[in-house]
């Protein structure tokens, strides 16, 4: 056990007790091999390299991982860069932890603390100071998130406390309204039925992955889903596990939580051809029925849910990265100037409880009058689902993960804790990266062992696409519906796509002229941004081969492979004979969710889904033969080394836990 400042730090067990409120806290893995690392060596500098080498033996990681890292310890520590008790930044030269560690209870804290024999327990609940901590972190959060021109807000105080806590990922998480029921999906497949202190109840394991569970509101009897090749299956079942009521299969790529408008009809929530779209579900005839939602232009829906007098709202995100609840008439009812995308409804204190502008690591309340307060924030993991219940109790499951990029030996040779990723490497045997903490997509460069940022962004732009210029001197990526160009140093240039709809590709025609296509038209554009050219076409992708001087084209499960567009190609026009002998017809498994496309040596490499399940794939284009290269659950996304060597960013050691926040009296 070591002792500094306020704390006592369990090594063995990774848990950190404050001692003046007896709150203990499970460090994530990494945060508690720092704190190790700095407790055995006290008053000492360590560089950041012996740090970088300790957390991740044997591998290359982003120097924002340490940042991200030591960030969270300081905030378990209630530490400061500025005026710092327990680490101090030694500037070019690394850490010392400052506070004074003994290895035995301070003088003074056993006068007033019981001795080890009467100790309580770090695993037993917190006693009577544990309101303490949530109180001060809610009044700074209230100070900081308040101007003098706001009205004053009476704010409820919360306490976090674990419900579930086994290993591995617990997550989607939702609380019956009433009954003392609570369900949630474990490890990907299965779904848990528990009462709300967490004793298991029911769990059924399945051969495809389940999701979003979704407890009626007056009955007792519980929608979920499962996705099935390219389709999404309703389930709705009661608490012992028996089927009630099985939905038609949906083709889908996603779904979202099902909402209960009433015990007979729900809101369905299913991204089909890339988008979010509202359907009415009645269970009595199986009615699948569109709802003619009214979206603002350039605005996204992203679900539905049930709040004041029991009505259903509608969320949108739009085009500036804010957000508003609307009805289904579109009247407004309430606007964020951040993107909202976890939401729920706090039926106790009548808010709106949603992600805050961190958009990963802290919960906000919104009232109807638009006056709005925070709830708690996280240092260790991210929210990702949230539920309440009728007396206000807040269940929500906070995750935490690795993504590493292996080799063909499945060996780490890059490590990050970004929740996206995306990378592209070169014959150089550089990898440029898009990294995304929060809210926030930056673009990196991996180069002699050294990660330059070329990007400095504030904004929520989101990037999917980041190709590598023929002569390997510049980047070309998206920022939403722009685009934007990279040198080694940095950013040169950023330019309006002035495409009507979603970029679904981009990349090099030449080494002067680029391209973008958004399912309807491809433009060409020079490297100040200017529209040489467009063309319309009608398909699912368009990818110019820079190498071949030809276009890949994706319509339905054909893929073609063509030396030039026309003007309304796949527009109810036929093709030629030739054009139809130089293409190559895709399964299913193979064409669904078709993205991110890498060209190497006159291969061809692609990921798909298949019941939620990640492949990649090798098309030989001058054989067309098509080999899967790899499968697998929670790829994000693969790379081709300069080796021609599959390179697979995955997310590993996930931990996710069902968490309760009460309110504090």
């Amino acid at each position: 056990m070591y002792y500094f400042d306020d704390f006592a730090f369990d090594a063995q067990h990774d848990e950190l007790k404050n001692i003046a409120s007896n709150l203990v806290q499970k460090l994530e893995p990494q945060v508690a091999h720092l704190l190790r690392l700095f407790l055995a060596s006290p008053d000492q500098v360590i560089s950041k390299e012996l740090i970088q080498q300790s957390l991740w033996p044997n591998t290359v990681v982003e120097q924002n991982s340490l940042y991200q890292i030591l960030t969270k310890l300081r905030r378990v520590l209630n530490d400061s860069t500025k005026s710092p008790k327990c680490i101090k930044t030694v500037p070019k030269k690394g850490y010392r932890f400052i506070a004074n560690v003994s290895t035995e209870l301070p003088k003074p804290l056993a006068d007033i603390i019981p001795t080890t024999k009467n100790e309580k327990s770090l695993n037993q609940p917190p006693t009577r100071w544990m309101w303490l901590l949530p109180v001060i972190i809610v009044c700074f959060s209230a100070y900081a998130f308040f101007n003098s021109d706001e009205p004053e807000i009476k704010v409820p105080l919360y306490h976090l406390e674990d419900v579930s806590y086994a290993l591995g990922l617990e997550f989607d998480v939702d609380a019956h309204p009433h009954a003392d029921l609570l369900a949630y999906i474990k490890d990907i497949k299965t779904l848990t039925i528990s009462n709300k202190q967490g004793t298991v109840l029911f769990q059924q394991p399945s051969t495809y992955r389940a999701a979003k569970p979704s407890w009626q509101k007056e009955g007792k009897l519980l929608a979920y889903w499962q996705y099935r090749e390219d389709q999404c299956d309703l389930k709705i079942i009661t608490p012992q596990g028996a089927i009630a009521h099985n939905g038609p299969a949906i083709s889908c790529e996603l779904a979202q939580k099902p909402v209960w408008k009433n015990s007979k009809e729900l809101i369905l929530t299913i991204k089909q051809h890339g988008t979010l779209v509202p359907y009415l579900y009645r269970l009595t005839n199986n009615a699948l029925i569109p709802l003619p939602l009214k979206l603002p232009q350039n605005s996204i829906y992203k679900g539905a849910l049930n709040a004041w007098n029991d009505k259903t709202y509608y969320l949108l995100n739009h085009k500036d990265h804010t957000s508003s609840l609307i009805e289904l008439s579109g009247r407004t009812v309430l606007n964020w100037d951040f993107p909202i995308w976890l939401a729920t409804f706090d039926p106790q204190q009548q808010t709106i409880v949603s992600n805050d502008v961190s958009q990963r690591h802290g919960l906000i309340a919104t009232r109807l009058d638009k006056t709005h307060y925070p709830i708690f924030s996280t240092a260790q993991g991210l929210f990702s689902s949230i539920s309440i219940d009728h007396a206000g109790d807040m269940y929500t499951a906070i995750e935490s993960w690795q993504v590493n990029i292996r080799d063909k030996d499945n060996l780490p040779i890059f490590s990050t804790s970004s929740i996206d990723y995306l990378p592209v490497s070169n014959a150089l045997g550089e990898t440029a990266f898009m990294s995304r903490r929060s809210g926030i997509c930056e673009v990196y460069l991996h180069s002699e062992n050294n990660v330059t940022r070329l990007s400095q962004h504030k904004g929520y732009e989101y990037v999917q696409f980041l190709e590598w210029r023929p002569d390997l001197s510049m980047l070309v990526s998206n920022r939403d519906m722009d685009i934007a160009l990279y040198d080694r140093q940095g950013m040169v240039q950023q330019f309006t796509s002035a495409l009507d709809q979603s970029i679904k590709n981009l990349g090099w025609y030449n080494a002067d002229t680029l391209y973008a296509f958004d399912g309807k038209t491809v433009h060409l554009y020079n490297l100040q941004g200017r529209l040489l050219s467009s063309i319309s076409l009608d398909a699912q992708l368009a990818y110019y081969n820079v190498y071949n001087s030809s276009w890949l084209i994706l319509k339905n499960n054909q893929l073609f492979n063509l030396t030039e567009l026309t003007n309304n190609m796949f527009f109810g026009n036929k093709l030629t004979d030739k054009q139809l002998a130089n293409s190559v017809t895709l399964t299913n498994k193979q064409f669904n969710q078709f993205h991110n496309i890498r060209i190497k040596n006159n291969n061809l490499y692609w990921q798909s889904s298949w019941s939620k399940r990640d492949h990649i794939w090798q098309l030989n284009l001058a054989t067309q033969q098509i080999t899967k290269v790899a499968k697998g659950n929670l790829i994000w996304h693969f790379d081709i080394n300069a080796n021609e060597e599959l390179t697979i960013a995955k997310m590993e050691a996930l931990e996710g836990d069902i968490k309760r926040l009460t309110t504090v009296n």
